[in-house]
């Protein structure tokens, strides 16, 4: 890049946003004392080519305020009550590696656990590289609630995955966006989905809600909460009644079909509506659309891998058959499979290395979840890795989501030491609290006695920073060099240069690790000194160097799609073929059919007859990231207070007044909320806010910044047998019922303060 240079002696420093996970291209004006003062969008960024969304405008209000943190501190009170000693960086790398290296020799490995957060770039793979370094298997982040099960179920059947696969404008016909609402989760990809309504695509959407996206749509499915799978099923039921699935390919690279017919003949579409509230009609006209517009391209969603037990077993299953025996598998507008990295661009796995994780010495042990959920463990990973190394002979790039622990079982394993103790917890720019589910476990997970260190590093103060014992400041995005690889699944890469000065001792997040790392690592060579030194690493197969490709004229990188891979290959499972009933899930006890257990077959959380209604909270807003950015002065001026989306006919049942407070409840507790009438959502549901926390209230015991008073995941469930068959949380239609309130009805528990912790 050429630098464009000013009288003033500031230049413009070319980097992206990591604000929310797209990673939209930004410039940035520096002064000569290396501080941003404006900023415009990278027009030759190909994520948004120069557009930014409200989130993004917010840079430099995060960057400058006055609540960051901006030095270490460590406890010198009892646990959650406030007291703190500002410490070196230094010093608190040295404490923090004692303590751990005196849990390690005492407990092992695996009495350590890592909670990752949202997508600050350096710190997922670095925490990864570090666990696998330090031999726990117990590491966590935020992907664990976004596409576990959905990984599990593609590379079990396909041996490949669409997951992070777009639909291309002039190619793709029919769009069916399933679980998602891209309008304010992903601003670049609803851009995209434009493009192809403009030339001709169809669009169908399968929501509770009717979205922006949804107000969009050619055909809107307003299904049931956890009913997925049940619809799933009635559309593969339609389209082999019909002749209209591929026959020809499923004849010559499917496995499993006759169980698939079997189990869909069942589902007419007059059962499926019974049972997901969609008309039959439209089961039928989208089954078609589907089939015969083709190409046609099912997009991922994260709804499907959080609605909990049989239902999201079901539902990923179903949407994986759809894609297979409609033909659109990697067809150029269709479903396109994953590309790994090729041996001239990028070396990810290699330098994340799970191997040393599976062979470490001093591991002895599964993840804590393993008993519950033994497809997502070490033994889970070797079996992948055996059935997709004809294609992927370095391990495929998303192994990471067959590894990823449970937070509920790590939250287990610290208070029942339920399978073996855990003792250590190290959070990264993440809100357990908030944004993981089942936070009043984590509360008891992290206040428990039993728990002898809690470290967060966060750019705040937030509610977990308030009950830790060491608090470490990050650095924001534009303090750090950087590499976008997009957990190594996007197979792709963006270069970043540090665009601002780090003010006090804020750190990039690969300093945690890296530090951490050469402490207690058995390879001083392991960890390069900086983060530029990895990124030189994982860029080495492309021939330059972080620096070369940050100040070079392209600071990206992004593989042609090569289609019909199969045809040459195969597919990466054990029969060569796609697994429409998946051996690997067979192999680990998990039904492998798309067998559907959804409502009101499965386990219930909460009695029907308490607790009438379903809710979904989590549902992306365009102006916050989960529990992030709360602080911004602007934002809160668009999204003062939580919002919870209800009917009117429901809200009057209940006797709740538009923009009233409203209190929603379950066995786990209680939370309060604005009502918004809505007439577009389902009669039996209601959509809360989720990650909700007011950073302005009360810090410390025992408030907690408002976590308890609005936050959805304070009540939602956490139970293992509630769970998905690869762990993930029911965190989507969990039972409630609602009631008209002013009070807050979830004060903070009170109780006796304890010292507990590292070195009394």
């Amino acid at each position: 890049m050429a630098k464009l240079n000013y009288t003033d002696g500031s230049e413009v420093r070319r980097t992206f946003c990591t604000l929310c996970p797209q990673h939209c291209g930004m410039l940035f004006r520096v002064d000569g004392e290396g501080e941003p003062q404006a900023f415009d969008g990278d027009r030759n960024n190909p994520v948004a080519n120069g557009k930014l969304c409200i989130k993004g405008t917010t840079a430099l209000e995060i960057h400058r305020h006055d609540d960051r943190l901006n030095f270490p501190l460590k406890r010198v009170g009892k646990r959650g009550e406030g007291k703190w000693e500002r410490i070196s960086w230094q010093q608190a790398m040295d404490e923090i590696a004692a303590k751990l290296r005196d849990l390690r020799e005492q407990d092992g490995p695996e009495s350590v656990a890592t909670l990752g957060g949202t997508h600050k770039t350096p710190g997922d793979w670095a925490s990864w590289r570090w666990a696998a370094d330090f031999g726990t298997p117990n590491f966590v982040s935020q992907g664990r609630n976004c596409g576990v099960s959905e990984y599990i179920a593609e590379i079990s059947m396909y041996g490949w995955d669409t997951v992070y696969q777009s639909f291309y404008p002039g190619k793709t016909k029919c769009i069916v966006i399933w679980g998602s609402n891209p309008a304010e989760s992903s601003p670049p990809s609803f851009e995209r989905l434009r493009q192809c309504q403009a030339q001709g695509a169809k669009l169908i959407v399968v929501d509770p809600r009717r979205t922006k996206t949804a107000a969009r749509a050619d055909l809107h499915l307003p299904v049931r909460p956890r009913t997925d799978g049940a619809l799933a099923l009635g559309l593969i039921h339609v389209m082999i009644r019909d002749g209209i699935y591929d026959k020809e390919f499923v004849e010559n690279w499917c496995t499993g079909f006759d169980e698939v017919e079997k189990e869909a003949a069942q589902w007419t579409p007059e059962r499926t509506e019974e049972i997901t509230g969609v008309p039959a009609d439209d089961i039928v006209t989208a089954a078609h659309m589907y089939a015969t517009l083709g190409p046609a391209r099912l997009s991922f969603g994260v709804a499907a891998t959080q609605l909990g037990e049989g239902a999201s077993r079901s539902a990923v299953l179903g949407r994986s058959i759809l894609r297979a025996i409609s033909g659109n598998l990697d067809r150029p507008g269709g479903e396109p499979l994953g590309n790994p990295y090729d041996e001239n661009t990028f070396s990810w796995l290699p330098n994340i290395n799970f191997e040393k994780l599976v062979d470490h010495p001093l591991r002895t042990r599964e993840s804590v979840n393993a008993h519950e959920t033994p497809i997502t463990s070490i033994s889970g990973y070797k079996a992948f890795r055996e059935a997709t190394a004809k294609i992927y002979p370095e391990g495929h790039t998303g192994t990471a989501y067959v590894l990823f622990a449970s937070q509920p079982a790590i939250y287990r394993a610290i208070t029942e030491q339920d399978p073996y103790p855990v003792k250590a917890v190290l959070v990264q720019c993440g809100e357990p609290l908030l944004s993981m589910g089942a936070g009043k476990a984590a509360y008891d997970a992290f206040t428990s006695e039993k728990l002898e260190l809690l470290v967060t590093m966060d750019m705040w103060m937030t509610p977990t920073a308030q009950l830790s014992d060491y608090v470490l400041p990050a650095a924001d995005f534009m303090e750090r060099a950087d590499l976008s690889a997009h957990w190594g699944i996007g197979n792709f890469f963006v270069v970043g240069q540090q665009s601002a000065e780090p003010v006090g001792e804020r750190r990039n997040d690969y300093d945690l690790w890296a530090e951490l790392g050469r402490r207690l690592s058995d390879d001083p060579d392991y960890w390069p000194e900086t983060v530029e030194g990895m990124f030189d690493r994982f860029l080495a197969p492309s021939g330059k160097s972080y620096r070369e490709w940050a100040d070079g004229e392209v600071n990206h990188r992004f593989i042609k799609p090569v289609f019909y891979k199969y045809k040459e290959r195969g597919f990466a499972t054990p029969s060569g073929k796609v697994e429409l009933v998946p051996s690997l899930f067979e192999r680990f006890g998990v039904e492998a059919r798309p067998v559907y257990t959804g409502p009101p077959y499965s386990v219930p959380d909460a009695p029907e007859g308490e607790y009438p209604l379903q809710m979904i909270p989590g549902s992306r807003v365009r102006e916050l990231t989960a529990s992030n950015l709360r602080q911004s002065e602007r934002l809160k001026r668009i999204h003062p207070e939580p919002i919870c989306d209800v009917h009117p006919d429901t809200a009057t049942q209940y006797g709740i007044s538009d923009g009233e407070w409203m209190i929603i409840e379950r066995p786990e507790g209680a939370i309060r909320q604005r009502a918004r009438l809505d007439p577009s959502l389902r009669l039996d549901t209601v959509n809360p806010d989720g990650y909700w926390w007011n950073p302005d209230e009360a810090q410390y015991e025992p408030h907690l910044s408002g976590v308890w008073v609005s936050n959805a995941n304070a009540i939602t469930p956490g139970a293992p047998e509630l769970s998905s068959f690869a762990g993930d949380q029911p965190l989507r239609g969990a039972r409630c019922r609602i009631r008209a309130g002013e009070e807050p009805v979830a004060p903070p528990r009170e109780r006796v303060l304890t010292g507990t912790t590292t070195e009394d």
